[in-house]
């Protein structure tokens, strides 16, 4: 009989932190392999606490092991250590709950998070005994399906993956399970062709366009619980999603463009999800998940009923960053009756022109107020969001940027206020499809460093704000990645053989090996990076149908760049 302790013991003991690969965490389904129907593995390509913190998978996890018949396992990308105790003991990569192979299963689905993810997919695929080509696998071999946002162009990862989930998961998995459970049986090429018909479903080997898969927001699909972490992960905490979709469309953000239309759970549904998620898990905070959660018609009163329950049990809530134009007081000190924690901001740009420029939406005046009434009311940390790189950006926007935190500033001085910790995260401008930036150029590396030395250069004086900028190199990749054709294939393929993984952490990531690699076929990282496509061009993603209005993009893109 199978004894999982015995037969890892070795490769447990040499690994640090052995309780990323042992399963077992408290809530987790471990429902019986044997018996279920169809076998479905969450495969996440990053670390343990990375992976199990992702609401995706937590929804994906509920909704499939929820069906009877039907189970759903986890497996997350092993530490470079494991990997390769894996490898020198030759054994495979599992499940967490059954601790069965990758390869036993019916269907993996990768959950494409970030661009940089790819060679670490190919990476799990050969760990798991499963070949890495699309076409080479046989009946005996999983059908091997990606979803998530990097899926919106599966270009670079087409010859690799059998299925592509467009849009909205949860209800389209279901379908697959139960479709696959009537195929059973048939050849490997039948099942995909049947499956490849599921709206929202595409097969590079059997589709020419797909249109994304738009979900209800569903009470029985939305978890209560989820698998317990035995240490801390990223985001440790109850989450509960109010809203998804963003109808104020910034022109640079993908995730409002794709997860049109806006859906707005009830309030009483999300009372009664928050109480029942808190109490199942144990968790001492909560957070209320949306692109815009101030947007949310009754969010007040959902944290007024939330807070009536859990104040005097230590239950804290995170929100994400609120919106300037909409900021609430009320809803801020709702938020820190707890804990006051930080308040998050998202100006974006420093102009109002860059800011009209990307559709943001708001003004100074609105910025600065919602700061100024922070910080009256007893909160010392503020983080605000900015973009730098933003099409048609010149230096004297970036200027903007400086006095916009210089007025912050001394307006806080004039009120006889105690100037705050400003914490200025700001990311750069990554043109991404479906949205009316994704004919957009990025900007050179050397434009970048230029822009970045202004930046620090010039803030120097204000000693309690601090600029952190996103690793321009790793920018550029995101850019290359998520824009890219089929040929991307061949260098993901390549970078891969030559040990690429966990390529989303900088150790991991070695830059001039990224580029010799392109070069080597004949690509150029920062060419396409930077390359400005024309309206009328076609584009390497246009077979997938977001169900935008025609010519919305493309109106949109005029009408920023008349600004």
């Amino acid at each position: 009989m199978f004894n999982f302790f015995e037969e890892y013991q070795e490769i447990l003991y040499n690994c640090e932190k052995p309780s990323r690969y042992t399963g077992g965490e408290f809530l987790s389904a471990e429902k019986d392999f044997d018996k279920s129907d169809v076998r479905f593995l969450l495969a996440f390509p990053d670390k343990y606490e990375i992976g199990i913190s992702n609401f995706g998978h937590k929804i994906l996890y509920h909704v499939i092991n929820s069906k009877e018949n039907f189970m759903a396992d986890r497996v997350y990308a092993p530490e470079n250590d494991f990997k390769d105790l894996l490898k020198a003991n030759n054994k495979l990569l599992y499940g967490l709950d059954s601790k069965r192979s990758v390869k036993d299963f019916d269907l993996v689905a990768f959950g494409l998070q970030y661009e940089l993810a790819y060679t670490t997919v190919l990476a799990m695929l050969e760990m798991s005994d499963i070949p890495v080509y699309s076409k080479d696998r046989t009946d005996d071999d999983p059908v091997i399906m990606a979803g998530g946002p990097c899926v919106f162009n599966p270009n670079p990862m087409i010859d690799f993956i059998d299925l592509f989930s467009i849009g909205d998961g949860e209800e389209v998995l279901i379908e697959v399970c139960n479709k696959y459970n009537e195929l059973k049986g048939q050849s490997r090429d039948k099942i995909l062709e049947e499956l490849s018909k599921i709206e929202g479903i595409y097969c590079p080997k059997y589709s020419k366009t797909v249109t994304k898969r738009v979900a209800e927001l569903k009470l029985e699909n939305h978890p209560t619980t989820s698998p317990i972490p035995h240490f801390a992960s990223v985001q440790d905490r109850a989450v509960i999603e109010i809203r998804r979709g963003c109808a104020r469309l910034c022109r640079f953000c993908q995730s409002a463009h794709t997860n049109l239309p806006v859906r707005e759970r009830d309030k009483e549904e999300v009372i009664k999800i928050a109480k029942e998620y808190v109490k199942n898990t144990g968790y001492d905070e909560y957070s209320l998940l949306s692109l815009s959660s101030n947007d949310h018609k009754d969010i007040e009163e959902i944290l007024e009923k939330l807070n009536c329950d859990f104040k005097d049990k230590g239950v804290n809530v995170s929100l994400p960053s609120q919106r300037a134009d909409k900021f609430s007081l009320k809803l801020a000190n709702l938020a820190g009756e707890v804990k006051k924690a930080t308040i998050t901001l998202a100006p974006e740009a420093g102009s109002q022109r860059m800011r009209d420029i990307i559709n943001k939406g708001l003004t100074q005046e609105q910025i600065v107020n919602a700061i100024l009434a922070s910080v009256k009311n007893g909160w010392s940390k503020i983080k605000l969001y900015f973009m730098i790189g933003l099409p048609n950006e010149t230096m004297e926007d970036l200027k903007l940027m400086i006095e916009l935190l210089e007025f912050i500033n001394e307006t806080c001085r004039q009120n006889g206020l105690k100037l705050p910790r400003i914490t200025c995260s700001t990311s750069i401008f990554v043109p991404k499809p479906h949205t009316p930036f994704q004919w957009c150029a990025q900007n050179s590396l050397a434009e970048t460093d230029k822009k970045i030395d202004f930046l620090k250069e010039n803030s120097r004086h204000l000693k309690n704000i601090k600029i952190n900028i996103h690793n321009k190199k790793l920018s550029q990749i995101e850019a290359f990645l998520t824009r890219g054709d089929k040929k991307l294939c061949d260098f993901i393929y390549k970078m891969y053989k030559k040990g690429g993984y966990l390529q989303s952490w900088d150790e991991n990531v070695d830059f001039e090996d990224w580029a010799n690699t392109a070069k080597s076929l004949g690509l150029d990282i920062e060419e396409l990076a930077t390359k400005q496509y024309k309206l009328d061009e076609e584009l390497p993603w246009d077979f997938i149908d977001c169900k935008l209005p025609e010519d919305f993009l493309k109106n949109s893109y005029r009408k920023a760049m008349s600004i």
